[in-house]
Formats: C-alpha cells, sequence, structure tokens
C-alpha cells in the first residue's frame, strides 16, 4: 500500500474513480498471501468517487481489496483465551 505513494505524486488528483481507473487500469496490486487484482478491479467497488488526495485514494484502495489480502477473516489477537489455552490478561499496549 505504500507504493500507492509512488504511483501518485498528487498531480493526478483531484481525479475521479473513473479518470484513476483509466490511467492506473493495468495497475496491478499483489497480496502478501499470493495472489493479485488489477487496481481497476479494486477501485470498481468503491462507486463514483473523488478523491482529493492521495490518502483518500489509498482508503479506497484498502477498502476494495478481496478479503484474501487482509488475512484470515474474522481473526483478532484479542479473542478471549480457549480451553485450556494460559495467556497473560495483564498486557499493556
Amino acid at each position: 500500500m505504500n507504493r500507492i505513494y509512488d504511483l501518485f505524486d498528487g498531480d493526478e488528483l483531484p481525479a475521479t474513480t473513473d479518470e484513476i481507473i483509466e490511467q492506473y487500469s493495468d495497475v496491478v496490486v499483489e497480496y502478501p498471501g499470493g495472489g493479485a487484482e488489477s487496481l481497476g478491479s479494486i477501485l470498481t467497488t468503491s462507486g463514483k468517487e473523488t478523491y482529493s488526495n492521495v490518502d483518500d485514494l489509498q482508503l479506497a484502495v484498502l477498502n476494495g481489496v478481496q478479503r484474501s489480502a487482509v488475512g484470515r477473516p474474522r481473526y483478532s489477537d484479542r479473542d478471549p483465551p480457549v480451553m485450556g489455552e494460559d495467556r497473560n490478561p495483564m498486557v499493556s499496549f
């Protein structure tokens, strides 16, 4: 996702979803766990938006990626311990 900032220098923005897709639809986003998807395919899920800055565009990409891109669905490392698991509940972040 950090490469989104490398790809867009801000000169293209503000821009609509259609304009970004037209210009960058061939860019491929590779997922860390395997698989890939085109930027155009990802942004199609965001609807008709106008991105005023790179942060808005990055958020649209994060919201549009497949579930497999973000790890195990519904996983949380803050789930309560299961029977037989010994976990120290006194952890400060």
